[in-house]
């Protein structure tokens, strides 16, 4: 038995002229053309025992349960509602779409003007830089070479390899004090016997006393003594400590041949250790 034909007049909320004046884009009317779409599709599924519209296959619509008035109707209602809202829809769409890429064409040329401004600044800029930092060393220069050529004169540079060489020597030199001053001694002899009691017999290349004598003086002038290299002197000075517990050398101090600094600054060392040791006898120093 067919289906009676019912005029659910889809179309009902749908104006003659098309959906609004918005170009089908208003809210209001997209809801109506779906409430339209919903209802038919339901009742086309109803009618034919489908659960979703996408089952809807022409061998299913080809049924004779269906009055020609009710499938006239959903006909009339799909063929307007492509012709008057979905086709007019994408059409609009696609111009939007056109403006769109047009006005976005725009803003990258706009944009590609705008770096190429920057970059002409940046290069405007540059050069302004390099013309300042051109002129302060050529300024820099200058100022350089007129202190250069009184730096490097021929006897500053003589000035300086002398000290040079003289730190240089200093560093292969020993001190060594206690040791009895006697007329006609051989210093070498005597600084060759104290480096015995230390297991170290080292090539002297120099050895002389220091400081000027004075006749009738108890004071004992230091001996200084060179040898090659540092690594003897790094030897020498270890040592030197058991001095101070082999008999006969106990008053024999060894010491690095320091500079008139070095020598201010390490008595002041042990002038604040003595006091420390004077304030606190208990204390390890």
């Amino acid at each position: 038995m067919a289906v009676q034909f019912r005029a659910n007049n889809y179309l009902e909320g749908i104006d003659d002229t098309g959906i609004g004046t918005d170009n089908f884009f208003g809210e209001v009317n997209l809801r109506e053309v779906q409430k339209v779409c919903s209802t038919m599709f339901s009742d086309i599924c109803r009618v034919y025992g489908c659960d979703n519209p996408q089952k809807l296959s022409p061998e299913v619509l080809n049924k004779n349960n269906v009055v020609k008035a009710q499938m006239a109707e959903w006909l009339f209602t799909s063929i307007y509602m492509l012709n008057e809202c979905c086709l007019p829809l994408m059409s609009s769409a696609r111009t939007t779409i056109e403006q769109l890429q047009e006005e976005k064409i725009c803003d990258q040329k706009t944009v590609i003007e705008l770096q190429e401004k920057l970059i002409s600044k940046q290069d405007k800029d540059l050069g302004l830089v390099s013309q300042t930092v051109e002129k302060e060393l050529k300024s820099y220069s200058s100022a350089l070479q007129q202190s250069c050529s009184s730096a490097l004169s021929p006897s500053n540079i003589a000035t300086a390899v002398k000290k040079i060489v003289k730190e240089e020597d200093r560093t292969k030199e020993v001190v060594v004090f206690g040791v009895d001053e006697e007329a006609g001694e051989c210093v070498t002899t005597k600084v060759s016997t104290i480096l015995e009691q230390l297991e170290e017999k080292p090539r002297i290349t120099g050895c002389r006393r220091i400081g000027k004598l004075v006749t009738g003086a108890t004071t004992k002038r230091p001996i200084m003594f060179s040898v090659k290299s540092t690594d003897v002197v790094y030897q020498i000075l270890r040592k030197a400590k058991r001095l101070k517990d082999i008999e006969g050398f106990k008053t024999v101090y060894i010491s690095p041949n320091r500079t008139l600094d070095e020598r201010i600054s390490r008595q002041k060392l042990v002038d604040k250790l003595k006091k420390r040791r004077l304030d606190d006898p208990s204390g390890r120093y």
